[in-house]
Parts: structure tokens; C-alpha cells; sequence
């Protein structure tokens, strides 16, 4: 029974024992592990894209195409990509300076295998901009001696470029000297016109009348004019002081046509001689002149036309191609003959209409069709 009893001890230290020493083991083992993860075989390594030579093939891609040198965001240290035993494909995936897609081809021949990688840059492009030589105040309007184009290596796209000059501008802000010039330095401004001297009612409103003003552009300036071509040959609607910014509400358009060049009895038929062209302020035209005396010959008047009036169309009729009283050319159509006789108009008619006429040979007062200017046909 002794014996049993040593054995069984005996071989409960024995297990400890061998339990003790495989956690030593592994104790040991771990730190091994972990030094060769961080430390790769050179064989392991040349496996591998290295991350610089991507940086790199980046900063190439945009030196030869985005016009200046870039920077990208950081690949995690333990990102492998395979090595791509080809030239690396560089490409801006959506069209903006601010994502690159770097990528290696698959290679059948090579057994190469295909992977892909996106990064954000900024791209720190060298051009021509505008830089402040000597300080200017708040609200000050830039000179050409106080700003010099020099090279700027910028990734901004506020800066302001070769093709902005800043000249004549107004600055929102204090600037100091030596601070690049951005879109946001200043106030923008809007040109308008104003009245050099003072302008009558009902004037033509010419060049020498006016002066161009840059001012600051608010909510309040909407009415202000700022096309000069739409105030010139315009009339001054009413009084205008000189200095005066001129809006919508001061000039009004005006209009060439035709006027009464002496007064028009009603019944009158129109001749050249009663017409002539003249300019009219729009609110004195109730409706739509004429402007070609073609367009009136021979139209009557409804009413009395004093002298200088616009001639309307409501103040005319057309001229009767029959006239009452007047001589017109009778038409007599039959199956089998045709006869033209002289008649007198006994009223006043338009094509179409019928009117009663008297033939002059028999004196018999017959029926008629006017068919036009003083010719009328004969009704059945």
C-alpha cells in the first residue's frame, strides 16, 4: 500500500512538472512570434508593394497631369498589397482633384495578381497669383502699385489667379503686406449709372448724360440700371438731380410713329401729306401706332384727329372700295354675255357686300355685289 502510495505522488509530480514547462514554452514562444511579425524575413518583404514606391507613383501621376506636386492620406503599416511586377495604374476615379485610385493589372503570363487601392489627395499645384505688396485698409479699393503676380504653390482654389486682377476692387477687410489675394478678400461690386446734371421731364437721355458709379451689390440696389444700352435714347420719366443713381422707375421707352401732321376731320381719307413720323413717350401710346405710312393710305378717319396725336387703329376705317354717291363700274354676267355699264353707288360698301346701285343709262335701281375698288357686279 506504501508503495501505491509513493508511485501515485510520484506521478502527480511528473504531470506538474510537464505542465509547468509547456507554459514556459509558450511563454517564451510568444514574444518570438510577435518580434517576427514586426520584422519580416527580407525574402517575406520583396513580396510586397511598398508603400513609398505608391507615394510616389501618386506624386508622378500629378506632377505630369494635375499641374503640381500631391500628397495622400496614409496607408495603415500593416496593409500589404502583392508586388506589382508592371507599371502602376494611376487614375482619378471621380473626376476631382481629391480621390486616386492606384491599381496593379492582373498578368495571366506573369501570374500577377490584380488589387486596388483609394486614397484622398491634395494636390499642391504652382501657379500666378495675386499678392498684396503694401497693406491696404478696410473697405479700401485695390491700386495696381499695391499688388504683384508672383508664383504660388496652393491647393486652394479661392486664390486669386493671373486672370483675376483684384485692381479697382474693394476689400471687405484690412489686408497686411505679403498675404496672397483670395475670392473672399472682397466686396463685390456692381456698376451703375448716374445722372451727371440735372435732367428734365420728357428729355432724351444721351451718353454725355451719364456716369458709370461702382457700388457695393445689396438686396437694395435690385431696381439700380446697370446697362448703360438700356438708358440711352430713353426719356427721363421725371425730374432727375444730378448725381442721382438711376433705377428702373426714372426713364421710360419711347416709340417712332405716326402722328396727325395738322388736324383730321372724321371722314377724311388719309393721304401722306396728313402723316409724319415723330418719337412719343410709351405712356402717351394707349394702344399700338403705326410707323409706315403705306400702312394708312387710304384708311379714314372716325373721328376728329387733332394735330401731333398718334394715329390708332381705333381711330380709323378702312376706305370703302364703293363710295355713296360715287360713279362705280357695273358687271353684267349672263350664260351668254357679258356686259359692263356705268352706275352710281347709292351707299357706301367693302368687297362682299351688297349695296344698291343705279345704272345710269336706264336710271333702273338695281342690286350689286361690290367686288372690289369701285367695281360692283350685278345680282340675279
Amino acid at each position: 500500500m506504501s508503495y501505491n502510495l509513493f508511485s501515485g505522488k510520484l506521478l502527480s509530480f511528473l504531470r506538474r512538472r510537464q505542465r509547468l514547462a509547456a507554459v514556459r514554452f509558450r511563454l517564451c514562444l510568444w514574444p518570438c512570434l510577435i518580434l517576427l511579425s514586426l520584422h519580416p524575413s527580407p525574402v517575406l518583404a520583396d513580396q510586397w508593394q511598398s508603400h513609398k514606391s505608391i507615394y510616389q507613383a501618386i506624386n508622378q501621376y500629378a506632377l505630369a497631369n494635375l499641374g503640381g506636386s500631391a500628397t495622400s492620406t496614409l496607408l495603415d503599416e500593416r496593409s500589404r498589397y502583392p508586388l506589382c511586377k508592371s507599371t502602376l495604374v494611376i487614375s482619378l476615379p471621380f473626376n476631382n482633384h481629391k480621390t486616386i485610385k492606384v491599381g496593379c493589372p492582373s498578368s495571366v503570363s506573369s501570374k500577377q495578381p490584380k488589387w486596388s487601392l483609394y486614397l484622398s489627395i491634395k494636390v499642391n499645384s504652382s501657379v500666378m497669383a495675386w499678392r498684396l505688396i503694401t497693406p491696404i485698409l478696410e473697405h479700401g479699393i485695390i491700386k495696381s502699385s499695391q499688388v504683384q503676380l508672383q508664383k504660388h504653390a496652393t491647393s486652394s482654389v479661392n486664390f486669386l489667379g493671373e486672370d483675376n486682377s483684384p485692381v479697382g476692387k474693394r476689400v471687405k477687410r484690412g489686408i497686411a503686406a505679403g498675404q496672397w489675394l483670395n475670392k473672399g478678400d472682397f466686396t463685390e461690386l456692381q456698376t451703375v449709372w448716374k445722372a451727371v446734371s440735372d435732367l428734365p421731364q420728357g428729355v432724351v437721355i444721351t451718353e454725355q448724360h451719364l456716369q458709370a458709379s461702382p457700388i457695393e451689390l445689396k438686396a437694395t440696389t435690385a431696381n439700380l440700371l446697370t446697362d448703360k444700352g438700356q438708358i440711352i435714347g430713353q426719356l427721363a420719366k421725371r425730374y432727375i438731380k444730378a448725381g442721382k443713381l438711376l433705377n428702373t422707375g426714372d426713364i421710360e421707352g419711347q416709340q417712332q410713329v405716326l402722328v396727325a401732321s395738322q388736324p383730321l376731320a372724321a371722314g377724311r381719307v388719309l393721304i401722306a401729306a396728313d402723316m409724319q413720323l415723330q418719337w412719343l413717350a410709351n405712356h402717351k401710346l394707349r394702344q399700338p401706332g403705326f410707323n409706315q405710312t403705306s400702312q394708312l393710305l387710304g384708311w379714314v378717319t372716325k373721328r376728329h384727329i387733332a394735330a401731333g396725336a398718334a394715329i390708332t387703329k381705333d381711330m380709323l376705317r378702312e376706305a370703302y372700295l364703293a363710295v355713296k354717291n360715287q360713279q362705280v363700274s357695273l358687271q353684267i354676267n349672263r350664260s351668254n354675255y357679258q356686259i359692263t355699264s356705268a352706275a352710281q353707288a347709292l351707299a357706301n360698301g367693302n368687297l362682299g357686300d351688297k349695296i344698291d346701285v343705279k345704272v345710269l343709262q336706264s336710271g333702273l335701281i338695281k342690286q350689286a355685289i361690290v367686288t372690289g375698288k369701285g367695281q360692283v357686279e350685278l345680282l340675279r
